[in-house]
């Protein structure tokens, strides 16, 4: 979303703009990605195998593809701006000899294009430095930041031991051996001890399992099936067709979890994931946070990421877990989310100043949003605005539309089809053109007031309990709720 709006920009100047992706996941999630932003009629072409249409205004192209020569000729040299996806990935030789192509290296080539690098993870695990393709790095924010803005929802983690000694793993190329981490997870019987992990603690949730091995993909689904839990194996050999069609299953609830090994890591983006087990040893943080980070994406009734880490019973200490991931204590999950641990630990470092004066008085633990969405029982979400509301309506698998129902009159329509996260974003954006930001406003000091009079009588009328309204904020939340089903 955010290389589609500079992509925007580009557009009204009529340039032209090349985005480079590595994976057909990717490919297509951008194309998705900029339609939502610019409209279903914009100008954007793919190309990637048997896909050419580089004449477009927008190109989203393999970097695959682009290996071939005639490939990259065909596109032109008129492109000012550059979007490379993954940007980690761009000192590889394949990348820069595209942007060789074009002159975006070339100091002494002003008419050069623009070069735009979006990553989770701005380092390699090489050690190779990304410097010799971006001057700068504009903009960056970790994990927690993201958690405690809302962007991503917060994280729970279990830890299932097998009869596997990690320190046997040797290294190569900065990370443990794939092919022994495989072995060994087949050895002390893991995908039996994962499936019955699943179907334990996360029997309700949808899944991603990552994997070491092919091998131990194919063992995980053929084990997670056999504890009832419905699921499908990916690995770089699956046919396209076969891929996009599992993933599609994943997203529409018909299949609960997919394993995969070296397919999902990077750029997957399906919100309905809710539980994460890592079951590939890695020493890699960027490994582990885009392992981690699939199933981090805020979704309607989801209300946090669970992370299964499956750990030896000789653990190696330099292998990421997910309290490593967030510095913390590796008993600290046990019982509390991530936020909620960094919350503790942000409380215990309080202390008395010398002459007994607190440095801080309270620690606000993260929250999932800002603006005050209100759940209701037919799938959607409501911001209340005082006069009227703004509506999240499902249409279908991961695509919203966003309405504005004022106190009188019909309904609006304000965009349809959006992702969730772009559909909330364009609500709340409205909302603060609105001038109700403190109406939707989690945090606005009205909402801890006494309930009043008024909503005491109204919520009498609309038959809701009152026992368990405490605040005024409560109060306005279940009026809202009450009120839901005659909403459009």
């Amino acid at each position: 979303v955010v290389f589609a709006f500079v992509i925007e920009q580009m557009l009204a100047h009529d340039e032209r703009a090349l985005v480079l992706a590595h994976r057909d996941e990717l490919i297509q999630q951008a194309v998705a990605k900029l339609r939502d932003v610019l409209g279903p009629d914009t100008d954007i072409g793919i190309v990637q195998a048997g896909e050419d249409e580089p004449t477009a205004r927008i190109v989203v192209a393999s970097v695959q593809t682009l290996t071939h020569e005639r490939r990259l000729r065909r596109l032109g040299e008129d492109f000012a701006l550059v979007v490379i996806d993954e940007a980690h990935h761009a000192a590889a030789p394949t990348y820069r000899h595209i942007l060789e192509h074009f002159g975006a290296l070339d100091q002494e080539n002003p008419a050069g294009p623009f070069v735009l690098g979006v990553t989770a993870t701005a380092d390699r695990g090489d050690g190779v430095g990304l410097d010799g393709i971006f001057e700068e790095i504009v903009f960056e924010l970790n994990m927690l930041d993201l958690i405690e803005q809302g962007h991503l929802v917060d994280v729970r983690a279990i830890q299932v031991a097998v009869a596997a000694d990690f320190n046997r793993l040797h290294t190569r190329a900065g990370d443990v051996i794939d092919s022994e981490s495989g072995r060994l997870l087949m050895d002390a019987d893991a995908p039996s001890h994962v499936a019955h992990a699943y179907r334990e603690h996360a029997a309700d949730r949808t899944g991603i399992v990552f994997t070491p091995t092919v091998d131990v993909a194919h063992a995980m689904a053929e084990a997670l099936r056999g504890q009832g839990i419905s699921a499908a194996a990916l690995d770089g050999t699956t046919p396209s067709d076969t891929r996009r069609r599992i993933l599609h299953n994943l997203g529409d609830g018909t299949i609960q979890a997919v394993t995969n090994c070296g397919v999902l890591t990077e750029g997957f983006d399906q919100p309905r994931v809710d539980c994460v087990t890592i079951a590939r040893p890695t020493k890699s943080r960027n490994l582990y946070v885009q392992m981690a980070g699939r199933g981090c994406r805020p979704y309607p009734g989801k209300t946090d990421n669970l992370i299964i880490d499956v750990v030896g019973a000789t653990t190696r200490h330099d292998l990421m877990t997910a309290p490593e991931l967030f510095g913390l204590p590796a008993s600290s999950l046990r019982t509390k989310t991530v936020a909620e641990a960094v919350a503790e630990r942000q409380a215990a470092a309080i202390r008395p100043t010398p002459r007994g004066e607190l440095v801080s008085a309270t620690v606000q633990l993260f929250r999932h949003r800002r603006a005050n969405w209100v759940p209701t029982k037919n799938g959607r979400a409501v911001l209340p605005l005082g006069d009227g509301t703004l509506v999240l309506r499902p249409q279908f698998v991961d695509r919203w539309d966003v309405l504005h129902v004022p106190g009188a009159g019909p309904p609006a329509v304000l965009a349809e089809g959006l992702t969730l996260g772009y559909a909330q974003g364009l609500a709340e954006d409205h909302a603060q053109r609105l001038g109700a930001h403190v109406l939707v406003n989690r945090d606005a000091p009205w909402r801890f007031a006494a309930p009043t009079e008024k909503q005491f009588y109204r919520l009498k009328r609309l038959g809701v309990p009152l026992k368990a309204i405490q605040t005024r904020g409560e109060a306005s939340d279940a009026i809202t709720a009450a009120l839901a089903a005659e909403v459009a």
